[in-house]
């Protein structure tokens, strides 16, 4: 049996070596294999090209990909019938990347966001090109903003989104939103790349994103990076509010609130430390904020 792999340079694909002699469970092995397989890939597979790969019949690697795609580990383009990685294999990515399960304490603040502010949470990364829903809380009030995990976000009309593309480099963002109209989800979202790019620098400057009914009408929403030590934005966490519901939450009182909780996450990847390049202004302005409880 010959292992897939992706060469880097030159984006050239290549066969390995044989697999060295395998003693444990056939089926964990291939299951795991397909995942590898489906993360070198950076994009979606199909069903016979991982078979072919495999040299599996295409029956065998159905019923894995299947079971895979229950768990949330692989999901399934609706479009293409192809796989990609799903959302909990980005949470399992997230926890194990830097070392820390960075994931689990976003999950804690986005709770405290919900539970004591009524906010709605969100964490999101950015893998091949695609902002994703890492983690959701639903506040406990009027209005509840639902989605599902693994699932695609706008990068170009949430606060998320827009601190992802900020994380970039300008050619690279410009690369990402491309050169052609964009969707007009709201009345309200910005369309022309050049206006979004446009954008980007003062979200750099001030290290946080804010979005006025640009993704859902009636809501607004803000966003923060989280980073590591080195001051790379791993991640984002924003919250999305109703407009109209309560006077007193405002775009003004929310920022607060999600800056300093972006750096609590960020601390636990090392963000802040002496010696640190902070990204995007995070860490003098989460501390302002309250960060350092």
């Amino acid at each position: 049996m010959y292992r897939y792999s992706e060469q880097r340079a030159g984006a050239r694909r290549t066969i390995s070596g044989p697999r060295p002699a395998r003693s444990g469970s056939q089926s964990l092995e291939r299951g795991l294999d397909i995942l590898e397989m489906i993360e070198a890939e950076n994009g979606d597979i199909g069903v016979r090209e991982l078979a072919r790969r495999l040299e599996l019949s295409p029956t065998i690697v159905q019923r894995l990909v299947t079971s895979l795609a229950m768990r949330g580990y692989i999901e399934k383009n609706t479009e293409t019938s192809r796989y990609r990685l799903g959302h909990r294999s980005m949470i399992l990515g997230a926890s194990g990347e830097r070392g820390v399960d960075y994931a689990a304490t976003a999950r804690r603040e986005l709770d405290r966001l919900a539970r004591e502010h009524h906010l709605n949470g969100f964490v999101a990364v950015l893998r091949g090109g695609r902002a994703i829903y890492l983690l959701a809380v639903q506040a406990d009030g009027p209005v509840a903003i639902r989605v599902s995990l693994g699932s695609e976000m706008p990068l170009h009309s949430t606060a998320a989104g827009k601190v992802l593309l900020a994380s970039l480099d300008d050619a690279d963002a410009r690369k990402l939103v491309g050169h052609r109209k964009l969707a007009a989800i709201t009345p309200h979202t910005i369309t022309d790349p050049a206006a979004l790019l446009a954008s980007l620098p003062k979200v750099r400057r001030q290290g946080y994103a804010t979005v006025v009914e640009e993704n859902i009408p009636g809501v607004l929403s803000v966003g923060a990076p989280i980073t590591d030590r080195g001051g790379t934005v791993v991640a984002a966490l924003s919250t999305a509010f109703p407009k109209y519901l309560d006077g007193d939450m405002t775009l003004q009182r929310v920022v607060p609130l999600v800056t300093a909780a972006a750096l609590r996450v960020s601390r636990t990847l090392g963000a802040g430390e002496l010696g640190t390049a902070p990204a995007m202004r995070l860490t003098a302005i989460g501390e302002r904020n309250g960060g350092k409880r």
